[in-house]
């Protein structure tokens, strides 16, 4: 009994938590491990019941209850209940979000987790190397590592990206020749991986923050530096084939659609985002309920053919169409919190490592669904969680 009185359970939850963040660009089985051993221990050893009446004093605390609770009050009227309960069921990674910040404030390192993400990052990009090079082989035909999953790719690509920032900020900040050197070799690490990772998202994402990242490197406010070496990065991602391949059909697949073919990458959302916004227009207020979407597209797609689709391909559409106002406006206003607190503690671990991922999963929500894929559907509660222990004071 003496024993179990001298357990450190917030030592536990850090352990779990470090877990966590090293696994979630790696793989789903051991990042699930972790979050039941967190929720666990939080639980059990009844801290939660502590963390709970302090949370409520929380800037996130009114939208993670909206979203929540959403979905289960979306089962009530959704035409397929069996399909919504699983992912009404996922809203227990909210509690990660409760349970991670006390646990941060009282580290003395609580940059750790961070590092831990950036090597679990830079053990997946060291295994698609491989993979690329033939040596191992695919995971689903995609080279993501040991993720699986059909758009794995997408939220990869967007990792990869948020590790870029990440490590850039590190860069910053280091004041010896060995830590430059081991952030520019991650950043490297990461930037040729997206190279041949065919997640379009991450090019757009990286295209439109590579300014940041050489804000980061060359560490001063030089406008045409920026641009010139901005320029520079974009155009040696466009030198990779994957990526001109991936760019160029964009372009073949809008002349597709424009002639009536929907069946590609772009025409599809395009024809997705149609549906939506029709069934958004019929039903504002509520939605069509959690999971109603997969519904609507089998009933309006038109042509038999096309593939199954049960979300919109766009985090904000979604929100919209299976919770109407209330799913988008909660949505939103975690994510405008999230922006606000890592900007203002940008000059910090926290600050800049919140502000970096809710940037990259913004742009990333606006071509496809980055609240469903596993791997970012636990990091936005972990970073809005991370986003109240910031000390912008």
């Amino acid at each position: 009994m003496d024993s179990l009185k001298k357990i450190n359970i917030d030592s536990l939850l850090w352990t779990g938590y470090s877990g966590m963040f090293f696994f979630l660009p790696v793989a789903t089985s051991p990042t699930v491990i972790f979050g039941v051993f967190v929720l666990g221990v939080w639980i059990l050893s009844g801290k939660f019941l502590r963390d709970i009446r302090t949370w409520r004093n929380s800037k996130t605390k009114l939208p993670i209850i909206i979203l929540m609770t959403l979905p289960w009050v979306g089962l009530i009227y959704t035409p397929l209940p069996e399909y919504g309960l699983p992912i009404a069921l996922k809203t227990y990674y909210w509690f990660y979000a409760i349970a991670i910040a006390p646990v941060l404030t009282i580290q003395r390192q609580p940059n750790r987790i961070i590092k831990m993400f950036l090597a679990g990052l830079s053990l997946n990009s060291a295994i698609s190397i491989i993979q690329f090079a033939g040596i191992v082989p695919l995971k689903k035909g995609l080279t993501t590592g040991l993720l699986g999953g059909s758009s794995a790719h997408i939220t990869y690509s967007l990792l990869l990206v948020t590790g870029i920032l990440i490590a850039s900020f590190y860069f910053l900040k280091a004041q010896t020749k060995k830590e430059h050197l081991l952030y520019i070799f991650l950043m490297l690490q990461y930037f040729i991986t997206i190279a041949f990772t065919e997640g379009r998202s991450g090019y757009i994402a990286f295209i439109v923050l590579s300014p940041l990242v050489v804000y980061n490197i060359i560490g001063q406010k030089h406008v045409i530096k920026i641009l010139i070496f901005s320029i520079v990065g974009i155009s040696l991602l466009f030198a990779s084939p994957v990526v001109r391949s991936r760019l160029l059909k964009i372009e073949s697949d809008i002349l597709l659609y424009k002639q009536g073919n929907v069946n590609t990458s772009i025409g599809l959302r395009f024809h997705i985002w149609e549906i939506a916004l029709s069934e958004i227009k019929k039903n504002p207020i509520f939605g069509i309920g959690t999971a109603g979407f997969r519904k609507s597209w089998e009933v309006y797609k038109k042509d038999p053919s096309l593939g199954f689709y049960d979300h919109p391909h766009n985090s904000f559409l979604y929100m919209m169409v299976s919770f109407g106002i209330s799913g988008l406006a909660a949505f939103c206003w975690l994510l405008i919190v999230m922006l606000k607190k890592g900007w203002q503690g940008r000059n910090s671990d926290l600050g800049f490592a919140v502000f970096a991922f809710t940037i990259v999963f913004t742009i990333g929500s606006l071509t496809n669904t980055q609240v469903l894929p596993f791997a970012t559907a636990v990091a936005f509660p972990l970073f809005a969680g991370m986003s109240e222990a910031i000390n912008v004071s």
